[in-house]
């Protein structure tokens, strides 16, 4: 989606012919050199010999222009500018430095990158993202993900196979548009209080973690339809789960610690259509 342009010698003729707002490319000389060097109209410029562009000014990019005997340009066109769906793994890490450009992104999926260090910063992201998905990445706190709280617009949150110990109130809060949170192969010890909160949550997976015990919270989870909590060390489930729940309709204990015959276990088997472990 993003392409180098280089030219050597001649950069210093680039702004000839070339009108910009910006950054972005408004028009082409046919005879000038932006145009030989591949730039076409619309293009969002997104580096200049290293340098992110995003705050620039058009004056700022033509005197970078006019001042280097040579230059990098990374540009986006106009085509990948519209895309919706974005996947980057570690051979891809550097584009997370032009996701600002990306207005109309709906999905963001990262796969194996290592974020325990500075965390992920999506920041400047579009706030119209509905879904984001962080795998494999080393992640210990959602706060690693910087700018998450903006995503006001999120519906699917996918954190799986990461370091997670625990949920940050604050930010977890302030997705109030949030359906589908998929918190499966961590470190959870605790079901997190502030999905409770959630009002719009209608699914939950916490699979493969380590918890042990259902808050008497959960029965405010008055949208939640799906319940995954498989490979944990739960040993009782509480009958509120499926008495004061309405709209729970699957649930999945899959290699747990459970009692075979207690009552809220015969409940659940006879409600539900998934398979209990026991």
């Amino acid at each position: 989606a993003v392409v180098s342009t280089q030219s050597t010698g001649i950069i210093a003729k680039l702004y000839d012919g070339l009108q910009l707002y910006l950054a972005t490319v408004q028009s082409l000389d046919d005879k000038g050199i932006a145009k030989k060097m591949g730039l076409k109209e619309h293009d969002q410029i997104l580096e200049v010999n290293g340098k992110c562009v995003r705050d620039w000014t058009s004056e700022d990019l033509l005197s970078e222009f006019s001042e280097c005997g040579s230059v990098v340009v990374v540009v986006i066109s106009v085509e990948d500018r519209g895309i919706t769906d974005l996947f980057l793994m570690a051979s891809r890490e550097h584009d997370l430095n032009y996701l600002w450009s990306l207005r109309k992104l709906v999905k963001l999926s990262i796969c194996n990158i290592d974020f325990s260090g500075e965390g992920l910063d999506i920041s400047n992201i579009t706030t119209l993202l509905q879904e984001l998905i962080v795998t494999n990445c080393s992640l210990k706190c959602v706060t690693q993900i910087k700018g998450l709280g903006r995503l006001r617009s999120l519906k699917r949150l996918i954190l799986t196979h990461n370091s997670l110990t625990d949920l940050d109130e604050r930010t977890m809060l302030k997705l109030r548009e949030l359906t589908d949170l998929q918190l499966g192969y961590n470190l959870l010890r605790n079901f997190p209080d502030v999905v409770t909160r959630m009002e719009k949550l209608e699914e939950l997976s916490l699979i493969h973690n380590q918890i042990s015990l259902l808050p008497d919270e959960v029965v405010q989870m008055r949208s939640l339809e799906k319940l995954h909590l498989d490979n944990n060390v739960l040993t009782e489930l509480p009958e509120y789960v499926t008495l004061q729940l309405p709209q729970l309709r699957a649930l999945t204990l899959e290699n747990n610690k459970l009692k075979p015959n207690t009552r809220s276990t015969q409940q659940t088997r006879s409600k539900f259509y998934y398979k209990i472990g026991l």
